[in-house]
């Protein structure tokens, strides 16, 4: 089959690979429909998360069943389906805690013997573990598309709009317009607040934030980021902060703009040790929360987005083949033009 490989620092191939099989009674074998690229991509590329090349990348995923194993009870060849990015076997001690992030059996998709040697989706084949576990039908009148970002970004964005705990009226603050961002946008306004303030750089992408429930954005490149959201919050400061950019001056301006009592959520990832506004932090009686997010909600969003409620297609920019997926990356990586997600078909 084919799949795109990570073959070093900064070098990805698309190459003949060997195809995947069971490996387990419990494992289910797909064939990937649609894929797309994720800046944990990048991220692994560039060997900011250190791996041993040679596997294929990607975890996000639409596909449909050829072959599961024997104890596999839930699902049988034909099923269209999707998974989390990082799987888990819900039976050891952390899942049964429901901490299924650190599962002891667990992994991530396409990252490397270092995060389980599990399948990647930028591929034609993935080998699921538990199958029963994590996988999640998609319903029939939901198209690719539609369902694409329900195993990573979208139950990012979800987790942090929850672990802001965003009540009816509330104003929330969403730092960083990237593909988690904008999940974030989109899952916040499921909690009716009042106000959704989007912050980044990009023109393109705050217009993109404006399309899936943000009532405000500002531009940090050309306003005052604090004044402009005392300005919006008569001086109060917003209820919940979502830092989803993972910068030094994003952190520090998700602590400042946080009204007395706030919540202040981070699901940005940081590249290297921030500077930490504590003083500011105690004296107003923040709650911070963080940390790798929760992929449990799988089915609660699909029946979210076949109800109407989420809808993230204005996500895709791009459209691309399998046999594109290299120029797909480059594009993804280097944001040579206007580009959110772009969708990948093997």
């Amino acid at each position: 089959m084919k799949g795109l490989v990570y073959r070093g620092p900064h070098e990805v191939a698309l190459e003949t690979v060997e195809k995947p099989m069971l490996l387990a009674d419990t494992d289910a074998l797909i064939r990937v429909t649609l894929t797309t690229i994720c800046g944990s991509d990048v991220h692994l590329c560039h060997a900011h998360i250190p791996t041993t090349p040679g596997y294929v990348l990607g975890h996000e995923y639409v596909g449909i069943v050829e072959q599961v194993g024997s104890k596999v009870s839930q699902f049988k060849p034909g099923d269209r389906v999707i998974g989390p990015a990082a799987p888990y076997c819900g039976q050891c001690e952390r899942c049964l805690k429901g901490d299924i992030m650190h599962c002891m059996n667990g992994g991530v998709h396409g990252s490397g013997p270092e995060f389980g040697n599990l399948s990647g989706a930028q591929g034609e084949y993935m080998r699921i573990p538990y199958a029963d576990v994590n996988l999640v039908h998609v319903p029939e009148q939901l198209e690719d598309e539609q369902v694409l970002f329900v195993g990573d970004i979208l139950s990012t964005g979800y987790f942090a709009a929850e672990k802001a705990a965003i009540a009816h009226g509330d104003t929330v603050v969403v730092f960083g317009a990237g593909p988690v961002g904008l999940c974030a946008v989109q899952s916040a306004q499921l909690f009716h607040p009042e106000r959704i303030i989007l912050v980044d750089i990009d023109p393109f992408r705050l217009e993109a934030g404006l399309k899936l429930g943000a009532t405000d954005t500002i531009n940090a490149k050309e306003q005052d980021v604090l004044e402009v959201i005392g300005k919006l919050t008569g001086g109060k400061g917003a209820d919940a902060v979502i830092e989803a950019a993972g910068a030094e001056i994003t952190f520090q301006q998700a602590v400042k703009c946080a009204a007395l009592c706030g919540r202040v959520v981070l699901v940005g990832i940081f590249g290297q040790p921030v500077s930490f506004p504590l003083h500011e932090a105690f004296m107003k009686n923040l709650r911070i929360e963080m940390g790798l997010s929760y992929l449990g909600h799988m089915k609660k969003l699909v029946k979210l987005i076949e109800n109407g409620k989420i809808d993230l297609r204005s996500l895709i920019t791009h459209r691309m083949s399998l046999n594109e997926v290299q120029e797909a990356f480059k594009l993804f990586e280097q944001r040579t033009e206007q580009v959110i997600k772009i969708a990948i078909r093997p």
